[in-house]
This record gives C-alpha cells, structure tokens and sequence, in this order.
C-alpha cells in the first residue's frame, strides 16, 4: 500500500511539474499588459455598512486612502467574524485601539455573510464606532490582501496600512509598538 501511494504521489508531483514548465513557457511569449512606469494604480471604492464610502488606491501593492479620515493616517484594517469565539477575544484589545490617537481602523468582517443590519447591530452590541465595510466590499478587500499575500483566510487578523501606504501584518497585542 505504502509503494502504491508513493508511486501515485511521485506521478503527481511529475504531472505538477510539467504543469509549472508549460506556465513558464507561455509566460515567456506573452507580453505584458503594461510596463511598471505606466501602469496606473487600481482605485477601489468600498461601501461601508453606515452606506458611506471609503476610496482606496492599489499601487503595486500599497494602499493609499482618498477619504481625509484615512489619508495620511495609520489605518488597521481588523479582519474578523461576528461568531467567531477567538474574534470575542481580541474585542477589549480593538477597543483599546479604537482610543489610539494616531490609529483609524476599518473593520472587515471576512466570516460569512450575516447581511448589514445583523452586522451594525453586532457592532452596537460590542461597542465598535469604526467603519466596517459592507459584505461585497468585504470581497474585494480580501481578495487584494490575498493577493498581495498578506492574508491567507484566518480570523481574527489585523494589518497595518501605514501612513506611506505600506501593508504590514500585526499581531493585536503588539500594535501600539507597531504604531510609535
């Protein structure tokens, strides 16, 4: 049985192999779309549950926000899910951080879609003021940090978007070093 199954996995992984060769080779002939110089950045407009909206620039990986309430600010971006027991624990931590002078946080609740109005009443119950963005915004927000390999699914998760645009993960409890 052990020779069968690494006879299959050794078979995999050479199918996986020559997968990876013909990517690198249609690679090579295709031209890219754009050059680094002329690329524009990708501008996100995310609607948040109290139907405002937060304007986001991606710039080869940086974020900068129009809106004056972000712009030129540290912004914690606080990934969490409103029945998620470990999420109930970092609640104390974001307070304290909600009282940060220096700090703007948005919420994205990445767990499942509870809808808007479950969700502003989660928020009222735990006593967050901050934005928290809207369901199919939360979507485009987490597919960039996915892309951009930040954040690969877990919660609760903090990321830090420093005043230069710069994306850093964080952990909650060493945030204010983070921050100074």
């Amino acid at each position: 049985m052990k020779k069968i199954t690494l006879i299959l996995l050794f078979l995999s992984l050479s199918l996986f192999a020559e997968k990876i060769q013909k990517v690198k080779e249609v690679e090579k002939t295709q031209k890219p779309e754009k050059t680094e110089k002329t690329q524009k950045p990708e501008k996100m407009v995310l609607k948040t549950i109290k139907n405002e909206f937060i304007i986001v620039n991606n710039d080869k990986g940086n974020l900068t926000f129009v809106n004056k309430k972000y712009h030129r600010k540290n912004v914690v971006l606080y990934l969490f899910g409103s029945t998620c027991s470990f999420c109930q624990k970092k609640v104390p931590a974001i307070k304290k951080l909600m009282k940060h002078k220096n700090v703007q946080i948005i919420g994205i609740h990445s767990h499942k879609n509870i809808g808007d109005k479950a969700l502003k009443a989660y928020a009222k119950k735990v006593g967050f003021t901050f934005d928290i963005l809207s369901f199919k915004n939360d979507i485009k927000m987490l597919n960039f940090l996915r892309d951009i390999g930040v954040w690969l699914g877990g919660i609760p998760f903090t990321i830090l978007v420093d005043e230069d645009g710069n994306v850093f993960e964080v952990d909650i409890s060493n945030i204010d070093e983070e921050l100074e």
